[in-house]
């Protein structure tokens, strides 16, 4: 059985012969670069530099790689970082060598990182905002002086129901050369406008969404139109390569849904039925959401609503112990992760316990 078949079995719900291995298969289940380079030193990888994929710094995976790691998911594409392609033979012109970590890793071009005299690395062009990188730091946290909050005014809210033709070709590229030269299934990161918008900044957004719902309604309508048309041209580009097609909206911290479950029904889950119900009628790409914290409450409005996989699955928040989600929503949804938690097992956890939790997550989902 090949990995696409694999992966293509299991979210037709059928069995296997084996867990799939999704690691390095989206851009949030992937891993910082350094981790990533000390993974190819075990597996006797040596090729080109590694490349960064997202503002985690998280590393493209390659097909060398999976390979060696029996991994069953490429990711061939994350246009949160810029349209530079992951694979195929015009992709290694996009971009270009950069020192991070006492390391030389590939960036896209565009992207513009200086490093001050004490050792401060400021990423100059990110696509939010700009990001510092503190000395002995491992990653980037944004620069919230500079940045500007969006408008509380709807009607000043028209998101782009175009994607642009550069994006589209590249992901298209990526993705045929992926499908035509490897046997993995393939995943396109965040492209498609989403439902993650907090107008005024997150406290203003939240008393809009208590005090003024027809507001909020009217900036997720305007949302959800947007992805629908956005939805249709990437379907158009890499739909008939690719097998599912990311989204996040973190909707929980450790303790339950942030808004509340029932605000959350109220507001978000009209606005996500609609979104999804489109979405199984314009692609085959499946519905992959990635939504941290304990969302236990609102994940079987989730699955109503269309989704297909869910990802991190965060078992140390609260409900979200691996027994009792499947239990209650093994046989509707696809879990993509799960099978280990850093709260529960930190770093410095014995190798053995680490394994031991491993397999005891990973049956328990299964």
């Amino acid at each position: 059985m090949t990995s696409r078949e694999r992966i293509r079995r299991v979210l037709q719900r059928q069995p296997v012969d084996r867990i799939p291995n999704g690691l390095g298969g989206s851009e949030t289940t992937g891993m910082h670069v350094v981790a990533y380079d000390h993974l190819k030193e075990l597996l006797g990888v040596s090729n080109s530099p590694s490349r960064v994929n997202t503002f985690l710094v998280n590393a493209i995976f390659e097909p060398e790689v999976l390979a060696a790691m029996h991994g069953d998911i490429l990711l061939v594409g994350s246009p949160r970082l810029g349209r530079a392609s992951h694979f195929g033979p015009a992709s290694q012109a996009q971009w270009r060598d950069q020192v991070l970590w006492d390391r030389k890793i590939r960036v896209p071009i565009p992207e513009i990182f200086t490093t001050e005299p004490d050792g401060t690395v400021w990423w100059e062009n990110n696509l939010w905002t700009r990001m510092k990188c503190p000395p002995g730091g491992l990653y980037f946290d944004p620069d919230y002086s500079a940045m500007v909050p969006m408008s509380s005014d709807p009607d000043k809210y028209n998101p782009s129901h175009d994607l642009p033709n550069e994006l589209l070709r590249s992901l298209e590229a990526s993705a045929r050369w992926a499908y035509e030269n490897t046997g993995y299934a393939l995943c396109c990161g965040e492209t498609i406008c989403d439902f993650q918008l907090q107008p005024g900044g997150a406290e203003d957004w939240w008393m809009t969404l208590l005090t003024s719902p027809d507001v909020a309604h009217a900036f997720l309508q305007k949302s959800c139109d947007a992805a629908l048309a956005q939805l249709r041209l990437l379907d158009q580009a890499i739909g008939k390569y690719t097998d599912l097609l990311m989204m996040a909206h973190d909707m929980g911290d450790t303790r339950g849904v942030t808004v509340g479950p029932d605000l959350w029904r109220a507001i978000y889950k009209p606005h996500y039925r609609k979104l999804f119900a489109g979405w199984h009628k314009i692609t085959g790409m499946k519905v992959f959401l990635h939504s941290c914290g304990a969302i236990s409450e609102i994940l079987g409005d989730l699955i109503e609503c269309g989704v297909d996989v869910i990802n991190p699955v965060q078992i140390s928040a609260q409900g979200m112990e691996p027994q009792r989600l499947k239990d209650r929503f093994g046989e509707r949804v696809v879990f993509y992760g799960g099978a280990f938690d850093a709260v529960q097992t930190p770093a410095y956890s014995p190798p053995q316990l680490v394994y031991e939790k491993v397999k005891e997550n990973n049956q328990t989902l299964s």
